[in-house]
């Protein structure tokens, strides 16, 4: 059998499934020590994810000693607030996975012994599957259960994936009976092993029961005997309770005993009277106990009872009341002095011994509620009177929080506040739950309070720190010193490293405050080592995020990104959503900064979701970044409904960093359009204006003053941003605030300065606004043709909103090559004639607009009439209405050719044909983006099926750069825009695969990577893309984001019911 275990280690998963008794735990024990592999028995305790995580990663230790200490300490910490356990079991998984594939050199065996105790515990089967799925190549995972697998594996079987055991291999053979029988029976017993292997059909746990009843039997009696037994587990609870009967009565006792307890050990057994080499007889004879989780430092193990045992004693033999009471109690007394309270509590709970659970809460409450998953069940079993005591109330809010509970967690820790049960600990957690939901007015009372009581002084110290934090969100730079400065001065006298690393967290804070960036990365730098010291991974996500943020702040985006690349994967370890949701918002932010557009719009729409779930207002911060990337998409009306909800946020809380972030972006997006709305956002913006955002208040108030052509008062706004920029090492300001200085002095050398300074930044849309100035101030021919470059730079990223400034560009320069009349209908809709789009003024009427859509749908075919009415009034669609709604046609087309040709230079029907009662468009004088889109997909499959793939490709790249967007965007239930807009959907799916692959194909995995992320934005579950876009980032060498792409592929596919294909390989 060994020999055919040996095949698990070229299959990503084996799978052993046998009742009880066929020796698999056995068997498996024995070959992973020989094939050097890791083994891990599964208990009751690994029902929670980040107890099955921890002991699963410190079993891999022994093989792979390099694995990440962070990866460690992230699965002792608390859940995050309302946190998802199945999503944070999928994490630890996938961040165990990657770190075993980045180190991993030869083939492990993981060993998973007792799947079955997971039964009905989701968060630990999703690690467990996910573990399976993301396996590296090296690793060979091996479950052994009594019943198959409790999630799909049809797609790994598929893949050859995975090699099967069950008790058809595992039963001993008549020969192996016949050796046991006479090793047991003497040669006597080999006359009768025929008889029992027959009975007991090779199940070796009833082939044992049955030799040890034959041992306390006559041997004239054997066949009799062994010719009643049978393979069945009614049998072999017979045979269980048969051998507990002739077992020594202080053996049956601790037998009894056993089955209330969660482990046992030789010392436990002599504190309950039993014999000393009591538990070493029951471990040899093998019938009645098993190996438990723990282990002592000289390697023995303690047990626990077997499943079949506990059932049969707990049945035949149960302890009464009070004797369940007396074992609980001298158990709790041993397992309290070994420094293990959370087994005494455990035993308490298991024999109701509710004065037992009082003392040892009263004992060891603290400890209790932040480690053991009895403590909510044991407060249970108290008097009500108890139960809601603020004493009690704190360690289950204690308990709830750490579970990821946070608004009952606060119900709870809210009750103490006028009790003696409140502390500056109690004061800390409360406030950080209040800071957290943005609701800073309470957390500030909260913390100021914790910080006076001054009990734990550790605590105390953080909650000066917490209220600090809460004075710099609101820009209060003098209270926030004051706060700030006790917070370290306690800190500093306490040592204590989780206080030390909140105090220079709040330091560093303050330094940004200032514009002192060398103060903030020494304060930065001293939190990360205090917080690494303390193993608090939520300091040190939030020091992380927070470090990003100044990364981001100097235009360091490839730095920002790495930061934001560690946060988020220690944030997905413990679950903690408010500051993952951050790190997710911040590494939006930088992947806008280097122009990956599609990335960072998933993510901006993950960080807002995150923020939604947990009803908290910093999802402020996540809308930011999602209105920034609708500006930048083209998108401006939604950017602005956007921008107007993060400032009603914004102005709720009193938060004022972000508060200017928002009001100076849309000062500046309405600068054109609504230019005295602007000027007073900017003016808001100015008043809030001496902290962080003291540069980009004064940047947008140039830019809405040029707007205005108040060009003085921009030139001023300019000289005033210019030292700021400068001493806060602002290089995009700085780079910014040289283009604008060429703007307002039309001069050409500075504009090039500008184009220099973006390009070293590594800003593709900075260095395209650069461009565009310098475009402006060439001679025309020149500036067209860099305009030109521009747009299609910034089209081939998904960048829409330097468009109207091309246009601009191109209009002033003169003719071009483009059709006189162009028709965009992919994504916004306008019109433009040359290149200067029509303004929506110029429509008069809606239906107008409407018209021409419903023209562009037809593709030149001619529209009847009637039917035009039907779909643009279908309340005259009666008889009665035909005519009505004929003379409301008749002047829409009208208005529209006016709109198509202002000045009548061509003949009526030169667009718009009328003729025998229909409409139609004439294609030859208009180009319309979704045709010409249409027309490029067809002329490249035409090119595939030729044969000319280089050829094929460039018309798919011509094509998926001039797909903007759905087919008439603004009209999502139009049914007669159906039909062209899945077409044109499909054929950009199809195109963007193409490319993709190609892509892939020669190495390219970044630029796959964003074709396969256009392509899901169009169809979320397209399994293809999904696996495609997680090969592609994998090959690029980005684990952490491809390992996060394959979670949420996973979680897609499970919406559909479908189970998903393992980890790309």
């Amino acid at each position: 059998m060994d020999r055919r275990l040996d095949g698990a280690l070229t299959h990503r998963l084996t799978s052993v499934v046998a009742a009880t008794g066929y020796g698999k735990s056995i068997l498996l024990a024995s070959w992973a020590r020989a094939v050097d592999g890791v083994l891990h028995t599964l208990g009751p305790s690994d029902r929670e994810p980040a107890v099955l995580a921890g002991a699963v990663t410190a079993a891999l230790v022994v093989r792979v000693p390099e694995l990440p200490v962070e990866l460690r300490r992230a699965m002792d910490s608390p859940l995050g607030p309302e946190a998802d356990e199945t999503a944070r079991a999928a994490a630890l998984a996938g961040a165990l996975t990657e770190a075993l594939a980045a180190r991993l050199r030869s083939g492990v065996a993981l060993v998973l012994d007792g799947i079955d105790v997971l039964a009905g515990a989701p968060g630990s089967l999703r690690f467990v599957e996910t573990l399976i799925r993301s396996a590296p190549r090296h690793l060979h995972v091996v479950t052994a259960s009594r019943a198959p697998l409790p999630f799909p594996t049809a797609r790994l079987r598929q893949e050859h994936e995975v090699l099967d055991f069950d008790a058809t291999d595992l039963a001993l053979a008549p020969q192996e009976t016949a050796e046991w029988a006479r090793s047991r029976l003497g040669p006597q017993g080999e006359g009768i092993a025929a008889t029992v292997h027959q009975a007991c059909g090779g199940w070796p746990a009833a082939v044992r029961a049955a030799l040890d009843a034959l041992e306390r039997t006559d041997a004239g009696q054997w066949r009799q005997k062994a010719g009643s037994l049978a393979a069945t587990s009614q049998a072999l609870s017979r045979l269980t309770l048969d051998a507990f009967e002739d077992l020594p009565e202080p053996t049956r006792e601790l037998l009894r005993a056993a089955t209330v307890l969660p482990v046992l050990s030789e010392e436990l057994a002599e504190a309950l009277d039993a014999p000393r080499e009591t538990l070493r007889d029951l471990i040899t004879r093998g019938l009645f106990l098993e190996a438990g989780d723990d282990a002592h430092r000289d390697g023995r193990h303690d047990h626990r009872l077997s499943l079949t045992a506990r059932h049969v004693l707990t049945r035949y033999a149960p302890l009464s009341q009070e004797e369940a009471h007396g074992v609980a109690a001298v158990a709790a007394r041993w397992y309290v002095q070994q420094d293990r309270p959370e087994h005494a509590l455990k035993a308490a709970v298991a024999t109701g011994h509710t004065m037992l659970v009082r003392s040892l809460l009263g004992a060891h409450g603290l400890r209790l509620a932040e480690r053991s998953d009895d403590l909510l069940g044991a407060l249970a079993m108290l008097p009500e009177r108890i139960r809601d005591s603020p004493e009690m109330a704190r360690l289950a809010g204690i308990a709830e929080q750490n579970r990821g509970n946070w608004a009952r967690a606060r119900d709870l820790l809210a009750r103490t506040a006028d009790s003696p049960a409140f502390d500056s600990a109690v004061a800390r957690r409360l406030g950080l739950i209040d800071y957290l939901r943005a609701d800073f007015d309470a957390a500030f009372e909260t913390y100021v309070r914790g910080a006076e009581y001054g009990m734990p002084p550790a605590d105390a110290a953080m909650c000066a720190a917490g209220a600090a934090s809460v004075l710099w969100m609101r820009g209060d730079r003098k209270g926030c010193g004051e706060l700030a400065d006790r917070a370290m001065e306690q800190a500093s006298a306490l040592g204590d490293p989780a206080a030390l690393a909140t105090a220079h967290t709040v330091m560093a804070m303050i330094a940004a405050l200032d514009g002192d960036r060398r103060a903030n990365d020494a304060h930065y730098v001293r939190a990360l080592e205090h917080a690494e010291r303390a193993g608090d991974i939520v300091q040190q996500v939030r020091i992380r995020s927070n470090r990003s943020s100044r990364h981001l702040d100097e235009a360091a985006f490839e730095q920002a990104i790495e930061e934001t690349e560690i946060a988020a994967r220690l944030a997905e370890l413990i679950g903690f959503a408010p500051f993952s949701a951050l790190t997710v918002s911040n590494r939006a932010k930088a992947l806008i900064g280097v122009g990956r557009l599609e990335e960072a719009a998933v993510l901006a729409a993950d960080a807002v979701a995150r923020w939604e779930a947990l009803g908290s207002r910093l999802i402020a911060y996540g809308l930011l970044q999602m209105a920034q990337l609708q500006a930048l998409r083209g998108d401006r009306r939604t950017a602005i409904a956007t921008y107007r909800r993060v400032l009603a946020e914004l102005e709720e809380s009193g938060e004022v960093q972000g508060l200017v972030i928002a009001l100076d972006a849309l000062a500046v997006l309405l600068a054109d359009d609504e230019p005295e709305e602007a000027a007073r956002l900017s003016e808001r913006a100015l008043r809030h204006g001496d902290g962080m955002s003291a540069v980009s208040a004064r940047l947008a108030a140039a830019r809405v003053a040029l707007a205005a052509g108040r060009r003085d008062d921009a030139a001023a706004f300019v000289e005033e941003a210019e030292p700021l920029a400068v001493r806060r090492r602002d290089y995009a300001a700085q780079a910014e605030l040289v283009g604008l200085r060429a703007e307002l002095g039309e001069d050409l050398a500075l504009a090039e300065e500008a184009v220099r300074r973006w390009n070293a930044l590594g800003d593709p849309i900075g260095l395209a606004r650069a461009e565009l100035v310098r475009a402006g101030l060439s001679p025309p021919e020149s500036g067209r043709a860099q305009a030109e470059r521009v747009r299609a730079r910034m089209h081939a990223i998904g960048c829409r909103s330097l468009d109207p400034v091309v246009d601009a560009l191109l209009a002033g320069a003169g003719p071009g090559d483009q059709a006189a009349v162009v028709v965009e209908t992919l994504g916004t809709f306008r019109v433009l004639r040359g290149s200067t789009p029509v303004p929506r003024t110029a429509w008069q009427s809606r239906k107008a607009r409407d018209l021409l859509k419903i023209l562009v749908s037809g593709r030149g075919r001619p529209m009847a009439r009637e039917r035009l009415v039907e779909i643009l009034w279908p309340e005259l669609a009666e008889i009665d209405g035909q005519a009505a709604g004929l003379r409301r046609l008749n002047v829409m087309v009208s208005t529209l050719r006016a709109v198509l040709d202002p000045g009548h230079e061509r003949p009526a029907d030169a667009m718009v044909v009328s003729e025998g009662g229909a409409l139609s468009l004439d294609l030859g004088n208009l180009q319309v983006d979704v045709l010409r889109f249409l027309d490029l997909t067809n002329e490249a499959v035409r090119l595939e099926q030729a044969g000319n793939r280089a050829e094929a490709v460039k018309a798919w790249e011509a094509a998926e750069a001039s797909y903007t967007g759905e087919f008439c965007a603004e009209d999502p239930y139009a049914d007669w825009a159906a039909a062209l807009r899945e077409q044109a959907r499909l054929a950009y799916m199809q195109g963007a695969a193409r490319l993709a692959e190609h892509s892939t194909g020669q190495g390219r995995y970044d630029e796959a990577a964003r074709y396969w992320l256009r392509l899901l934005e169009r169809e979320g579950y397209d399994e293809r893309a999904h696996l495609g876009l997680v090969r592609a980032l994998d090959q690029a060498g980005r684990r952490g984001d491809a390992r996060r792409r394959y979670h949420l592929y996973t979680e897609r596919m499970r919406e559909l019911e479908v189970e998903p294909a393992p980890y790309p390989t």
